[in-house]
């Protein structure tokens, strides 16, 4: 229960860090951390977000255009609901989980192992603001991309693949998908993902620079990163699932 309590206690001091010294991402050295990290965790995963929104969109919405038909206009919403709302952030944050939180507490720890910390302090540069900041914003502010490009993609997937496997008129599904689309949905789902980012990078950064200084470290503090962030991602996902409802 103690070690659970000391992690919560890291965690909500790297998150007040980020908080409280964001404005420091404009220097020059911190800027070119941050676009360094933005590109590995957001750019770089474009390949592969893209082909699982293309390949989620196009077989939910023809499946469900196949079950429920075109006009159920009740089916539609649920599928908007389920496609953008909860499968976007889901699938981009468990993506980001399996791509980043690993090698980045891993990353840390080496830096660490070797002493990289003390070495940064010698020149003057503050480790915490450096190492941390950058990669902990750059989650926040990637992962809501990320979604904003997984869920045009399934919804551009999902409106050619029914009209085309269903032999319908493409101004038809368009209308149909516009009919149920709902924009405070989607601002929620963006508002869902910079949290879950903003966790992941916490509990990653966290893990990382909080390693003991020997090999074994390294690998613990990777399973560590991923296993509470995956918990993260499922509580958060849960709660805001719960809000919605209850907001209906």
């Amino acid at each position: 229960m103690q070690a659970w309590i000391d992690r919560l206690h890291g965690y909500t001091l790297i998150a007040g860090l980020v908080l409280v010294r964001s404005r420091r991402l404009r220097e020059p050295l911190m800027r070119r951390e941050f676009d360094r990290q933005l590109h590995e965790i957001g750019v770089a995963a474009i390949p592969v977000m893209g082909t699982l929104a293309v390949l989620t969109g196009a077989s939910l919405m023809n499946q469900a255009m196949a079950i429920a038909g075109a006009n159920n206009t009740t089916a539609m919403r649920w599928l908007f609901y389920a496609l953008v709302f909860e499968l976007a952030p889901l699938i981009c944050a468990l993506v980001t989980v399996a791509r980043t939180s690993a090698s980045m507490a891993s990353e840390l720890a080496v830096m660490n192992l070797h002493n990289e910390y003390a070495s940064l302090k010698r020149w003057g540069i503050e480790p915490a603001d450096h190492l941390l900041l950058p990669r902990v914003a750059a989650l926040a502010l990637g992962l809501p991309a990320l979604t904003i490009l997984f869920q045009l993609a399934a919804l551009l997937s999902g409106w050619l693949a029914t009209a085309l496997l269903q032999d319908l008129p493409l101004v038809e599904v368009f209308d149909e998908v516009m009919d149920a689309a709902n924009a405070a949905l989607v601002l929620v789902a963006l508002l869902k993902s910079a949290l879950l980012g903003l966790l992941i990078g916490v509990i990653a950064t966290h893990h990382g620079s909080t390693a003991s200084r020997h090999s074994r470290a390294v690998s613990d503090c990777g399973i560590h990163a991923v296993g509470n962030s995956l918990v993260a991602v499922f509580v958060v996902t849960v709660v805001f699932a719960l809000l919605v409802f209850w907001a209906r």
